[in-house]
């Protein structure tokens, strides 16, 4: 498979990582860095890092790998808390505001099945007051 120039761009990378932490000398790092440029196929990027997979540090093999526990609950700073207060109460907001916007729907329902004409009235209403409000906003009252 063809590697990309971000392919190339990661060995080149761990290239330079192994320089610093003393596997490579700089004239092999340069040596391999050339050839990792003129690389066309992942084969021939993987034979440039073959030889510098990742060892484990000095002793972690010794140490026994035990699961991790949870954190205790640890007391919130006072921001963090007011963060977390203001959510909450914003979700609230929003839980109140749906549930006015179905009680508002369900009573319009029940005017529209007890007169449906009444809708025609509230619309007429709201035309007159926006062109109110645009008049006055062209004679420049606002």
């Amino acid at each position: 498979m063809r590697a990309s120039e971000s392919d190339r761009q990661v060995v080149m990378e761990r290239l330079r990582q192994a320089v610093e932490e003393g596997r490579l000398d700089v004239p092999e790092y340069q040596d391999r860095v050339d050839a990792a440029m003129q690389a066309k196929v992942y084969s021939e990027l993987d034979v440039l890092v073959a030889d510098l997979q990742q060892l484990p540090p000095p002793g972690f093999a010794d140490a026994g790998l035990e699961p991790t526990t949870a954190m205790p609950g640890a007391p919130l700073s006072k921001v963090n808390q007011q963060i977390r207060d203001s959510a909450n109460e914003g979700s609230r907001r929003w839980k109140i505001t749906g549930v006015a916007v179905v009680i508002a729907a369900v009573l319009a329902l029940i005017m529209f099945a007890i007169s449906p004409q009444i809708f025609l009235y509230i619309a007429i209403g709201i035309l007159v007051i926006l062109v109110l409000f645009v008049v006055a906003a062209v004679a420049g009252l606002f």
